[in-house]
């Protein structure tokens, strides 16, 4: 009840409540409730100030940050859903419709891809089976539940995280120099925004902003060093989900670099769930802050400070890379567009012959390094260009043939800069006793680019030649050169994922679907189009070993039960290998 409160001091009367008080803002003083609270949904209370001799100033402040943590928490509460949703990796239906959604962008069974019809047709002449892929989820549904029916999804609700937690995450971010490979913030500004944080001397807008970014940095640091001691208590998808319901207001900042960093976040930690397209909105937001804070610019026609530009165009190239992928990935367009950007490499991004590239040496807040070479990022968007998009498809055959050279050149090039020793090696299929040499996380990144990007470039032969649906063109025969390549390309990733196994864990396995998909997808088509090739048998080794490996990650259960996502890899991948072996017989 907001009654009147009477001021020990004499005076006048207090009339605001503390919610008001707290906001600065005038209180109406109606009964039961003030607008204000009204609206919140929290009680209408008026604190009586007690005598100041009583408690002193630091326990009258310390009572003060408590009642307005509560007021916040309830305010927060009460607010209405925004639709938020966290992919929970144990819900079975989630991850059906993110295999579905990696499977439709995997090679031939990509929608109006000209390659579809021919195998669907090629795999009945061959078997006499449809590929109906409705009845393998209702089948492979029936079973994950048959075998595990008390399976049960989680219920998240979004939780801040605490002051303590918030510190170590910034500790551990500064003392490892992990700005060389994620450059979300400057290890000097964390610091400097958690004591205002705490400080509680933040405007309204500005709190609710950096209040956004420290929730989302640490979920994203206690989610990907989620194995460390210091955070194995803590609740990342609840710290994200709490910072995610900020999202509109962050997205009222157009031009704060806190509200860029807060979103940059979001997209980095949502995308590799499974969730792509809700990554790609979050993305689209971020880069266009990134172009009103002219970080697209090496030179931005509005000058600020000159450490925090540097700082923005380390933010853009993280864009860059994201965008570059999730474009390739989905063959869609990419959201930056490069003519309108500066796309010279920061003078720190490390390339070339340096270990740094793969090897684990310490790290600077001098260098830039990013999850994968920035190179690979601008070769994908020539390919999406030149080969995967609309204007592309149309360009005559001997012009699309001029340019796979082209782009085949460059990578070649690119490869040749790394180490000879830890070049992706051109024999790892045929050699059985070829030895990983770099388990990094760089490293694995590295060599599944090339390979993917290896594949892509020579898969637009096989997909020129042939005729898409409605066009009046003729088929032609795609380069022999092309072809023989694209499958070394595809055999090369799957064998890259079973030397690697124990990188492929189910928290991440979304990160490698459609490496897997694609090539699993490939390499049975090419076993079916050719039953009689001398490669047929070890190609399907090689897709059983792929589905003894998903067996095993299977086996090493979590939580009582293997997650939906492996389930479903190892059914699929165990059709593939029965239908195969109908073939051999």
């Amino acid at each position: 009840m907001a009654d009147r409160c009477p001021n020990p001091r004499g005076g006048r009367h207090r009339t605001a409540c503390d919610l008001c008080r707290h906001k600065k803002i005038s209180c109406d003083g109606e009964k039961p409730a003030c607008e204000t609270c009204r609206l919140a949904g929290v009680d209408c209370t008026i604190t009586p100030e007690g005598h100041s001799e009583k408690k002193t100033i630091r326990e009258q402040l310390a009572d003060a940050r408590l009642r307005i943590q509560e007021l916040e928490q309830r305010t927060t509460a009460s607010q209405p859903s925004i639709g938020l949703h966290i992919g929970d990796p144990a819900n079975f239906d989630e991850a059906i419709d993110i295999f579905m959604w990696h499977l439709a962008c995997a090679g031939p069974l990509a929608p109006g891809s000209p390659r579809r019809e021919a195998f669907l047709s090629t795999l009945f002449s061959r078997t006499r089976h449809t590929f109906d892929l409705e009845v393998f989820v209702a089948r492979i549904r029936a079973a994950y539940q048959g075998k595990h029916p008390n399976r049960a999804s989680r219920i998240l609700a979004p939780k801040w995280p605490d002051i303590p937690l918030m510190r170590k995450c910034i500790e551990h971010y500064t003392s490892q120099h992990l700005y060389a490979v994620f450059p979300v913030a400057k290890a000097n500004r964390l610091h400097h925004l958690l004591d205002k944080y705490t400080s509680q001397s933040l405007g309204q807008r500005e709190h609710t902003v950096v209040k956004a970014f420290l929730g989302a940095f640490t979920a994203f640091m206690t989610q990907i060093h989620r194995h460390l001691p210091a955070f194995s208590n803590a609740e990342p998808d609840r710290y994200i989900l709490a910072a995610l319901s900020l999202l509109p207001q962050l997205i009222l900042e157009p031009r704060n670099v806190e509200a860029l960093q807060a979103v940059i976040i979001m997209a980095q930690y949502i995308t590799p769930t499974g969730q792509t397209e809700a990554g790609q909105l979050l993305l689209g937001v971020a880069v266009r802050m990134l172009y009103n804070l002219g970080a697209h610019r090496i030179n931005p026609a509005t000058p600020n400070n000159p450490e925090q530009h540097t700082h923005l165009r380390a933010l853009f190239w993280a864009c860059y890379g994201m965008d570059k992928e999730m474009s390739i990935r989905s063959s869609q367009p990419p959201l930056i567009n490069d003519a309108e950007c500066d796309l010279d490499l920061p003078p720190n991004f490390i390339q070339g012959a340096s270990l740094h590239q793969f090897v684990d040496q310490p790290l600077s807040d001098n260098i830039l390094l990013y999850p994968s070479d920035l190179r690979f990022s601008l070769l994908k968007s020539k390919v999406y260009t030149h080969l995967l998009s609309l204007a592309a498809q149309n360009l005559p055959e001997p012009r699309k043939l001029e340019t796979i050279r082209q782009l085949d050149d460059e990578l070649a090039e690119l490869k040749s800069s790394f180490p000879a020793h830890f070049q992706p090696d051109p024999t790892a299929y045929l050699n059985p006793n070829y030895k990983v040499h770099d388990i990094s996380l760089r490293g694995m990144n590295i060599h599944l680019e090339y390979y993917y990007c290896l594949g892509v470039i020579h898969e637009a032969s096989i997909v020129s030649s042939m005729a898409y649906p409605g066009t009046g063109q003729t088929q032609s025969q795609p380069l022999a050169s092309s072809v023989e390549l694209y499958y070394h390309a595809v055999r090369s990733k799957l064998l890259y994922f079973i030397r690697v196994e124990g990188l492929v864990q189910a928290p991440t396995v979304w990160i490698h679907a459609q490496f897997i998909l694609s090539s699993v997808v490939a390499l049975f088509w090419n076993m079916l189009h050719d039953p009689a090739a001398a490669t047929f048998h070890s190609d399907l080794r090689l897709l059983e070993d792929m589905k003894a490996l998903f067996t095993r990650l299977c086996e090493n259960c979590w939580e009582g039960a293997p997650l939906p996502p492996l389930f479903i890899f190892e059914g699929f991948l165990g059709m593939l290998c029965d239908l195969a072996r109908e073939e051999a017989l």
